[in-house]
């Protein structure tokens, strides 16, 4: 509990840093200061626009930061829109994760018909030691899918909703999966989405 309320505190004192911040940066304006005013404007942007990007918050953030995976985990680098995201994390790295990105109709078309190369040399080793294998899950692994897609309660209707539809997709023909430790991978052509999903609770 004492690990929650010191990081509210850092929150409260982070938030009233920036108010007084700008609380300074409105009074070198008024008084003239033009320099002051731009040098300290420009420095509390792109702190904040650092902060908002790491977070995820930044529009795009999550679409780019996905873009830099898609390489390693199918060989080709693309755009993908994110349609959902859902973080429950933990203080100590505990937490789930579920984002879903639609596909463009370019990757569809590739995700129909994928080279050999697809199956072979995809995700690379930075991301699994296993490769792309076609839904449905197989007997094997249902287990694992059964364990990415777990009904805590608490979550709201629109989370469980989710659950079943990654099981559902799983379990149908047109798409791929992969999973490596807390996380999971489905590729659906059929329903032109790749999600990722780390569990680790």
């Amino acid at each position: 509990m004492e690990i929650y309320l010191i990081l509210l505190l850092a929150l409260l004192a982070i938030v009233g840093l920036s108010i007084y911040w700008l609380y300074r940066i409105s009074k070198f304006y008024k008084s003239g200061n033009k320099k002051a005013f731009r040098i300290n404007l420009i420095i509390f942007l792109l702190l904040t626009t650092m902060v908002l990007w790491e977070l995820r918050i930044f529009p795009l953030a999550s679409d780019y930061d996905f873009r830099n995976k898609t390489s390693e985990l199918t060989g080709k680098k693309f755009w993908s829109w994110n349609n959902f995201r859902y973080d429950d994390l933990g203080i100590r790295g505990e937490g789930y994760t579920l984002e879903i990105y639609n596909l463009n109709n370019e990757m569809v078309n590739y995700f129909k018909q994928p080279d050999s190369e697809f199956f072979e040399q995809y995700p690379t080793k930075n991301i699994s030691d296993m490769k792309w294998k076609r839904t449905p899950v197989d007997t094997s692994d249902r287990e694992k899918l059964e364990y990415m897609t777990p009904n805590y309660s608490g979550w709201s209707n629109e989370i469980l909703n989710k659950q079943e539809y990654i099981r559902r997709v799983a379990n149908e023909q047109g798409g791929y999966y992969c999973y490596n430790g807390n996380d999971f991978y489905l590729i659906s052509y059929k329903e032109k989405i790749i999600l990722w999903v780390n569990h680790n609770m």
